[in-house]
């Protein structure tokens, strides 16, 4: 059984307090991957070193969102792969564990700030695979196509930039609820799918393998590096639809949507918008990748902004109850042109509460009104 574990941290066992060298021989709970390979038979191939954030400022419509701000990266780690001898993958998320259960998470969502991260109370026996397998899974990836897009795929650009080649794998680690979606977009960038693990798996189950290629998260939670969309790119290459479009995509379904999207469709029909839902697109992609302004409320629907051209307006309507900078982040560091508007969320929870909010949220027309005039004025 997986609980939260509140305050874990601070009984953790970590090379940087071991007093000896006898202390340093005993594997502790949790490790760096670049300290773990310098202690074991492994080897990490550095694609990028440590560098301060690009981020230009986003442009506030109204209230700015302090949240948020806070919560955009100053600094990206370094990012390569882990090279890990007899290396075991957990769960859907693929959480990566080298000998005697040490968990290595600089390949999870979480990074190196693990108090949010939910343990368990006891690793499971892993299932013995033969073989060396690439992992391209991350927290949520086999059920969000947002995580998958942005925090899975990804990695494939690192094992590819670190120089290892299909011939030296035999599996590809990415479980999936939707297996058919998932083997699409594995396709078009070259995975060979044949050797793809697809199965969903519980958080209670691992496989062990000869050896595990192990792409460390690509970014840190909730922001993504620039090269993340020249990458995802990729898949429109070719592609020269003119950008005609202009495209508000709608949360209609589920919870934290607008409460008021009725007048929110009547301000946007006087500037040319289109109702957009990018559930009932067969190629959404390639919708984005026509759009010369888009208009969205935060979430998933919003993936699909990295395969916007660049140069591209942008107008994000973010519950005040959910600020957080997914998108944000990906827009400044796709060249997009980047504005968004603060929306009162019906109820306000802590601001160090975790999870997606539950909240609809109210969208004041006179200030939307303001962020399209901002839009359309471009330079």
């Amino acid at each position: 059984m997986i609980e939260k574990l509140s305050g874990w941290l601070r009984d953790l066992k970590h090379p940087s307090i071991a007093s000896s060298s006898a202390e340093r021989q005993e594997m502790p709970t949790w490790m760096p991957s670049h300290r773990y390979a310098q202690m074991r038979f492994a080897k990490w191939r550095t694609v990028y070193s440590p560098r301060p954030s690009t981020y230009a400022q986003p442009t506030a419509i109204g209230e700015l969102a302090p949240s948020m701000l806070v919560r955009m990266t100053k600094e990206w780690p370094a990012m390569g792969v882990l090279d890990l001898p007899h290396g075991s993958l957990v769960g859907a998320s693929g959480w990566v564990l080298g000998d005697g259960c040490c968990l290595l998470p600089e390949h999870t969502w979480y990074g190196l700030d693990m108090s949010e991260m939910p343990m368990p109370e006891t690793w499971p026996a892993p299932e013995k695979v033969p073989g060396t397998c690439l992992l391209l899974a991350s927290d949520w990836s086999s059920s969000n196509y947002g995580h998958f897009m942005l925090d899975a795929l990804p990695r494939l650009h690192l094992f590819e930039q670190a120089g290892f080649h299909w011939s030296e794998v035999e599996h590809v680690y990415c479980p999936s609820t939707m297996p058919d979606k998932t083997l699409a977009w594995l396709e078009r960038f070259g995975v060979p799918t044949d050797k793809c693990i697809l199965r969903p798996m519980a958080g209670a189950e691992a496989c062990r393998f000869d050896r595990v290629l192990a792409p460390s998260f690509p970014g840190t939670r909730r922001n993504y590096p620039e090269w993340t969309p020249k990458f995802l790119r990729r898949a429109l290459e070719g592609a020269t639809a003119p950008q005609t479009r202009s495209l508000y995509v709608t949360r209609a379904r589920g919870q934290r949507k607008s409460s008021n999207e009725a007048e929110i469709l009547t301000v946007l029909a006087r500037y040319g918008f289109e109702l957009y839902d990018p559930m009932t697109s067969v190629a959404p992609w390639k919708d984005f990748a026509q759009a010369r302004f888009v208009v969205g409320a935060h979430g998933a629907g919003l993936t699909d902004l990295v395969f916007c051209k660049p140069g591209t307006s942008v107008l994000e309507l973010l519950p005040s109850d959910h600020q957080f900078p997914y998108y944000c982040s990906l827009s400044l560091s796709a060249g997009l042109r980047y504005a968004y508007l603060l929306c009162k969320s019906e109820e306000e929870r802590d601001v160090s509460a975790l999870g997606p909010s539950p909240h609809d949220f109210h969208v004041d027309t006179i200030a939307l009104t303001r962020g399209l005039e901002w839009l359309i004025d471009s330079p």
